[in-house]
């Protein structure tokens, strides 16, 4: 049917109708650009539809946002943190070492330089101080005893199996009247001696003992160094009488060349016979040392041998009923003897440093060959004993 030829009849729209009763109050809308009224649903469709492509664009920016942000982090973190290969990785580890190592050794270098330096000063001002390299060098090294020896210096352990000082190198000191003492806590715990022989000439030991001489210890006899002859000390009987008659307590040396047990067992008795007739029970000691710028018999021997001679000649004087010791210095003690074979045997040390050190125990110390003591001309060896024999 052709509606052009029925437009003065209503046409009945029953969905027309209830959608105009439902927006009935609504104003009227505004005129299409057609000129035409829109139909309300197709508007709240349209809204709906717009939302849900704004919605859709907001996902799909979040998600574009996101991905970039994302990408924009990892890059930030490998720039941070570059990944490297395993052998990218131990180049820089290598080349990481190689500059500790160096850092090391700078720092290493610049504590021995510093360290270099304070040593040399502290040696310099101990040389000037005190004049001995030996004195100078033992701070640096206080678990050896040096000893020059021949021109050399010798570094030898401190042998801690051996019995050790039970001395005080700060209790050392000289009196008014410049005699060494020695003394702890106030109290003087040395005793004052002389050792004599021929060298002393005449000497009155009654003004000796008045100086305050406690005790002599005399030359019997001496064997020639060159010769090998045994020669008798022509002062020992008067130098042991008067000693005695002034109340000096006595005992007596042999100087020793000897190189076979047959001429230490000599030496021996002929201190014994030489005693005997005054006094039995006292130190008889052998005497061995190198000769001060010349070649001695002894010189030869290993301290192997050197040792078994000085135990031949202790053995006979103590089966004689005298208190056998030996006598030496630094350089005999640790160079040229069996210390360790000797620990029985009573020690008369020389040393004349002014600051002590022997770490081995000792009974007697010489300390010096130009003591001054009344009744006796000109230079005299003095000693101190700790141990007294009598």
């Amino acid at each position: 049917m052709n509606l052009k030829d029925y437009d003065d009849i209503d046409i009945y729209d029953e969905e027309t109708e209830e959608a105009e009763e439902l927006y009935a109050d609504e104003p009227e809308p505004m005129p299409s650009r057609s000129g035409k009224r829109k139909k309300k649903g197709h508007g709240a469709m349209a809204f709906v539809i717009v939302l849900m492509t704004l919605a859709v664009l907001a996902a799909v920016g979040a998600a574009v946002y996101l991905l970039f942000f994302t990408r924009f982090n990892q890059n930030v973190a490998s720039a941070d943190k570059p990944i490297y290969t395993q052998a990218q990785l131990d180049e820089e580890l290598h080349e990481a070492r190689i500059a500790a190592d160096q850092r090391v050794t700078e720092a290493f270098d610049s504590g021995y330089e510093e360290g270099r330096r304070s040593t040399l000063t502290a040696l310099m001002e101990n040389l000037i101080t005190t004049g001995s390299s030996i004195t100078s060098l033992r701070p640096f090294y206080p678990d050896k005893v040096i000893v020059v020896s021949q021109g050399t210096f010798h570094f030898v352990d401190v042998n801690t199996d051996l019995k050790l000082t039970g001395l005080d190198p700060t209790c050392f000191y000289t009196n008014v009247d410049g005699v060494m003492e020695y003394s702890e806590n106030g109290q003087i715990l040395s005793h004052k001696g002389v050792d004599v022989s021929s060298y002393q000439g005449e000497i009155d030991w009654n003004a000796a003992a008045a100086d305050g001489v406690e005790f002599a210890i005399i030359r019997t006899t001496l064997r020639g160094y060159g010769t090998g002859r045994l020669v008798e000390d022509e002062t020992f009987e008067a130098n042991i009488q008067g000693a005695m008659e002034a109340g000096i307590h006595v005992g007596a040396y042999v100087f020793s060349q000897a190189i076979t047990e047959e001429e230490v067992i000599e030496e021996a008795q002929s201190a014994i016979d030489k005693l005997s007739p005054y006094v039995t029970g006292v130190p008889v000691v052998i005497d061995v040392e190198r000769i001060s710028g010349g070649e001695g018999r002894m010189d030869d021997l290993t301290p192997a041998e050197r040792t078994d001679l000085i135990l031949k000649f202790c053995e006979v004087v103590a089966n004689a009923g005298y208190k056998p010791y030996v006598y030496y210095n630094t350089e005999m003690s640790i160079l040229y003897v069996d210390i360790a074979r000797l620990e029985n045997i009573p020690k008369w040390y020389a040393s004349y440093s002014s600051d002590f050190f022997y770490p081995y125990d000792i009974d007697i110390l010489q300390y010096s060959a130009t003591g001054r003591v009344a009744g006796i001309n000109g230079d005299v060896d003095m000693d101190l004993c700790f141990k007294p024999f009598w």
